[in-house]
């Protein structure tokens, strides 16, 4: 493809203006960032979609957009003619004069301004109402110039004091354009802009030329399949359960092969029924499908679930697919450069734009891609386009943003060409919240899905008793009594309650009667979990009394459990924790304890829960649709509820997009609101007890080590002294690696009361509170979080 742009000399600049110290000119930071543009347009086939996207808005116009579009890309740096900036930030000595002058040296605003000039007097023969549409979406895409060393922010609010603009900056639909695509192309423009910029300014300043983006290609793709089946052809003939996950697996196939034109796709299959795998097969049949497909995301709501599946990927693929896992806690990879200074930045490139064709991630950062405002959020946004990706346990996401969020999938998915697979066992149905459902297509049909979860290897894979739920509310010294009466001859036995203090309260109790009893919860580091889940393998009677961190990611298979209600997502996911190879027999019993409410505030399933027969058939029977119903409709009234005097939430939620208002729109959309504070415990890790964690593999950690014990210490020392490190790049891949091993002595408290000032630590720093005096709080290398509140006087939420 090639772009067309509007001369630099059409400006009046010549090479005389610099864009980089020392001496590259603004003409060649131009034309090295369109350079850029072209090809990341070219990797990922993004000119039919940016094309559709502008006729969306206005075929009429459309060369006229698409010329607006790219020069905003090409222009985005005309401000730096500001003499100041060529004074001040370039010591360019042709502006020599003004050194020493107060004036701003600021370019962004001055580009906008400068770009928007030169198409305002373009505009000037044009009827009114096309003159005012056409300059609304110059202005929006001024915008992403304005930005482009920022963040998205309020767009009604950017240049407020021009009067003019305040008319045909308020509403879209008063211009007859569509607000979800208007949304979309103004993002992607943004993403392209700051993503070319950056290449450009990378391949100047450091001499790093990319060419790889992160793509399959036709090879890539036969050379997965060719791997993909010989795993397969591994498995032992069919047999028992694998009868059913073959025919779970092929139904799947077949309806996808016969709906390619579809965008979203449901995966509904029961606990233990191979989904892991057959998503992988679905997405290299949609890979193969279409050659502009060229990229795969798997995300997820968990880190743990995260780590299995790159398992799984190198268990399969083993060296012939370059997957990354992008996530808080992972490092960086390296990459393979010429010097080390050169390797640093390739690495934290690589990174920062999902340069791997395959990308497993969480889904706070598919989030961040999608509404998220700053640059880095948006960098890897055009990566999205033409890609495959697998969302895995969906129903675990705020479903107060369910309705915005389908919203979003279906737009996103049919504007930039994205094939969503969403797959649980508990399987919302979003499009319920759509006029218009002809995007989506469930994989598995209600026959075959009635068929498959009412199978003896699912529905009576675990046997449920609700015998307990009869006595209402009952004390943890009822729930050992009983637990004393049925546990009979099993060995491994989990717990699970909604409250933290509870599990721990049990925990203590069960000690005083029985050996080998142990406790899991969100206070636990990937350490000790990993070292619970190692003790399970045993062939040892083992119990495991633990909080909802269980019910999803850690891969444990036990004979009996004992669950506190909560909702039917929850009750499900606990029960694949129980008989989880079908290979004897499993049992729970739920019970009533806490109160669901305190937990869940606010949450659009309460009052959906096994005290009631309806929803203990459903989960006896795998019935989620009915159970889903009720949900949804309950958050639809939610939405249809009176915000103000005459929007509906969801009507003022549309209002957001309408005034590209990406700041609210962020906020609104950000899955994990608490606020917390993460505190330090410098404690000692002895990497004897925990086997099988990756990072304790790790050659380097030897230089953390003290007395063949992880040292917390030196682990927080090597946290402050990255800030000394020089080189951006190095900072960001030594930060990484220091990150992931800080995970193991960090942990979350809900942000303290207002008025009260914490009192504990010996410092703050780097958003982290270093606890000096750890060792009334750690007990073999677990959290004493009551202690920490006493000691505290209360201080936290």
């Amino acid at each position: 493809m090639k772009i067309k742009t509007t001369p630099l000399s059409e400006f009046g600049i010549d090479d005389s203006i610099l864009a980089h110290s020392p001496s590259e000119t603004l003409q060649e930071h131009s034309d090295l960032t369109l350079k850029y543009t072209q090809k990341i347009i070219s990797s990922k086939h993004l000119e039919p979609l940016i094309n559709h996207l502008i006729e969306q808005i206005d075929k009429e116009h459309f060369e006229l957009i698409k010329a607006m579009f790219f020069d905003a890309i090409y222009l985005h740096d005309l401000g730096k003619t500001n003499p100041n900036f060529q004074a001040k930030k370039m010591q360019n000595p042709l502006f020599s004069e003004y050194k020493g002058s107060t004036e701003s040296s600021d370019h962004s605003f001055l580009s906008s301004d400068m770009y928007i000039e030169y198409y305002a007097k373009k505009l000037q023969g044009f009827k009114r109402v096309e003159r005012y549409k056409l300059l609304f979406i110059l202005y929006s895409f001024s915008y992403a110039i304005a930005k482009h060393h920022g963040k998205l922010s309020q767009f009604e609010s950017y240049r407020d004091d021009e009067k003019d603009v305040k008319s045909y900056q308020i509403y879209l639909e008063r211009l007859g354009i569509a607000h979800f695509d208007f949304y979309i192309l103004n993002k992607l423009l943004f993403s392209l802009l700051i993503s070319s910029d950056y290449y450009a300014t990378t391949e100047y300043m450091a001499g790093i030329k990319l060419e790889d983006f992160g793509v399959f290609d036709g090879m890539d793709k036969d050379i997965l399949v060719e791997k993909f089946e010989a795993y397969r052809k591994t498995f032992s003939k069919p047999e028992g359960i694998n009868i059913l996950r073959e025919s779970i697996f092929k139904a799947a196939e077949s309806n996808l092969l016969n709906n390619l034109d579809k965008h979203i796709y449901y995966l509904e299959a029961p606990t233990g029924s191979g989904k892991t795998i057959t998503s992988i097969n679905l997405a290299l049949q949609l890979l193969k499908s279409d050659e502009k497909l060229n990229k795969l995301f798997y995300i997820f709501p968990f880190n743990t679930l995260v780590e299995q599946t790159k398992d799984v990927f190198d268990t399969i693929f083993s060296e012939s697919l370059d997957v990354e896992v992008i996530n808080s806690i992972t490092p960086i990879k390296m990459q393979n450069q010429e010097d080390e200074e050169s390797n640093y930045t390739a690495s934290y490139v690589h990174r920062l734009f999902f340069h791997s064709p395959a990308i497993i991630t969480t889904h706070v950062s598919l989030f961040n891609i999608l509404f998220g405002t700053s640059k880095e959020d948006n960098f890897p946004l055009w990566q999205l386009a033409n890609s495959v990706v697998i969302i895995d346990e969906i129903q675990s996401y705020n479903n107060k943003l369910w309705w915005y969020m389908v919203e979003f999938f279906d737009k996103y998915a049919s504007l930039l060409n994205i094939k969503i697979i969403i797959m649980s066992a508990t399987l919302p149905k979003l499009d319920y919240f759509l006029e218009q459902k002809d995007n989506f297509v469930d994989l598995i049909s209600k026959e075959k899905r009635d068929e498959f979860f009412t199978s003896s290897y699912f529905k009576d894979r675990v046997e449920v008793d609700f015998s307990l739920l009869d006595e209402g509310k009952i004390e943890l010294e009822r729930l050992l009594v009983f637990f004393e009466e049925v546990k009979n001859d099993n060995k491994k036995i989990l717990f699970e309650f909604i409250k933290k203090q509870r599990a721990r309260e049990f925990y203590e109790l069960l000690q005083e009667h029985y050996d080998d009893v142990y406790e899991l919860s969100g206070d636990d580091n990937k350490a000790y979990r990993q070292y619970i889940i190692n003790k399970t393998n045993d062939d040892k009677p083992i119990i495991i009394v633990a909080t909802q961190v269980i019910e999803a990611g850690v891969d444990i298979d036990m004979d009996l459990g004992f669950k506190d209600i909560s909702t039917l997502d929850s009750e499900e996911q606990f029960m694949g924790r129980i008989n989880r190879s079908c290979q004897r027999s499993g049992k729970v019993y739920f019970f009533d304890m806490d109160d669901t409410s305190m937990v869940y505030r606010g949450d659009n399933r309460l009052g959906f829960d096994l005290t009631q027969k309806k929803y203990q058939d459903i989960l006896a029977n795998k019935n989620y649709d009915d159970y889903y119903t009720d949900v949804l409709e309950v958050i639809k009234r939610d939405g249809l509820r009176f915000a103000s005097g005459v929007d509906t939430k969801i009507d003022s939620f549309t209002q957001l997009l309408k005034k590209l208002d990406y700041q609210a729109i962020s906020k609104t959309m950000t899955l994990i609101n608490s606020q917390t504070m993460t505190l330090y415990f410098p404690f000692m890790i002895d990497l004897d007890i925990y086997k099988g964690v990756k990072e304790f593999e790790d050659s380097r950690i030897k230089q953390y080590l003290t007395d063949e014990k992880l040292d917390g210490q030196k682990v927080w020392d090597a946290f402050v002294e990255v800030e000394n490190i020089e080189g951006f790049a190095k900072k960001k891949y030594e930060y990484s690696y220091i990150n992931s091993l800080m995970q193991f002595f960090t942990f979350n408290l809900i942000k303290y009361k207002e008025g009260q000032k914490p009192f504990y630590h010996s410092y703050e720093f780097g958003g982290y509170f270093f606890i000096q005096n750890y060792e009334d709080f750690i007990k073999d290398g677990k959290f004493d979080r009551v202690a920490f509140q006493d000691y505290t006087e209360g201080c936290f939420l």
